[in-house]
């Protein structure tokens, strides 16, 4: 009688979620892509649920730690997260030990939207294109200053990546936040990064402060138009996106899952949505929930080879 009594409480209250806030953690900082990308999905959420969803910034440790909070979380439903794929493939490859498994410990809810990583030069690099970049690097005495958002980052993976392809030696400088990389390309201190676009980011770019010399995308963006894929320029194996998602901690009841999942659909194909993603430089992203898992598993998989290929360690 006990446990038919709480499985009849536990059903009721999947039947009357969400009777409170959701709480979105964000394993990166505030002002970062993946932040609007947050901000922007949990007000629609939120809308859809007509209860409020709260991000909750948790960055370090290139996402891991909030990462980390997301799997560790009550599989209430009452918390997700944003992962993306730095977070899940790219990350744990260059650590001895990371305290999540990518595949088992999430509940995928869905893909949201990819973004192209823009590869910019600083206001200290004088060239208009990626092979006078690379003619520069070469001629330096001394490595190239490549700012990253922490060790095993999109930026940072695609960064080692590039030099080791144009064979443009590359110092890597890691920074805690998104505005304090910005700030120093802006002076000068460092001279490359390879960031995801954001509403940031634009006015420096086509203010002319900052240089965007190519993108790692299938196609040029409408918000960049003259900034060329590195396919174009001659670099194809750099073509990748850094696809980002909402995912529920493992063992989250299927009927909340299911909820979530079907409100998150409705608000990210909406046409507010579209315009709000599409003009801030993201491409969205459709598909089912078995989709997105089979792109985790296959995306563990691709670069943890890719990783280790480019010995990538932190």
């Amino acid at each position: 009688m006990g446990v038919l009594s709480l499985s009849g409480s536990v059903s009721a209250a999947e039947a009357h979620y969400p009777s409170r806030p959701i709480r979105l953690v964000l394993p990166f900082s505030a002002g970062s892509s993946t932040d609007y990308v947050s901000r922007t999905i949990a007000e629609m959420l939120g809308t859809q649920l007509k209860q409020s969803v709260i991000v909750d910034n948790k960055p370090g440790a290139a996402g891991v730690i909030g990462t980390q909070q997301i799997a560790r979380a009550s599989p209430d439903g009452y918390t997700i997260g944003l992962v993306s794929l730095a977070s899940i493939a790219m990350v744990p490859p260059t650590l001895k030990e990371t305290p999540y498994d990518p595949v088992k410990d999430f509940e995928p809810l869905a893909l949201l939207v990819s973004t192209d990583l823009i590869f910019v030069r600083g206001t200290s690099v004088p060239a208009n294109s990626v092979s006078e970049f690379v003619a520069w690097g070469r001629r330096q005495s001394k490595p190239a200053f490549l700012g990253t958002l922490g060790p095993g980052t999109s930026g940072h993976i695609a960064g080692v990546m590039f030099g080791q392809a144009a064979k443009v030696p590359f110092e890597t400088v890691h920074f805690r936040t998104y505005s304090d990389l910005l700030s120093a390309m802006i002076a000068g201190e460092v001279h490359a990064m390879f960031i995801a676009p954001s509403a940031v980011l634009v006015p420096h770019v086509h203010g002319g402060k900052l240089r965007a010399l190519a993108m790692n995308g299938p196609s040029r963006l409408n918000t960049y138009p003259g900034v060329p894929t590195f396919n174009e320029v001659g670099y194809p194996d750099m073509q990748f996106l850094v696809w980002m998602g909402l995912v529920a901690p493992a063992g989250t009841p299927r009927e909340i899952v299911e909820r979530l999942t079907s409100e998150i659909e409705k608000a990210r194909s909406t046409q507010v949505a579209k315009q709000k993603f599409e003009g801030a430089g993201f491409r969205v992203i459709s598909g089912t929930r078995e989709e997105f898992a089979a792109t985790i598993r296959k995306d563990v998989s691709t670069w943890k080879d890719r990783v280790r290929n480019a010995g990538i360690k932190v």
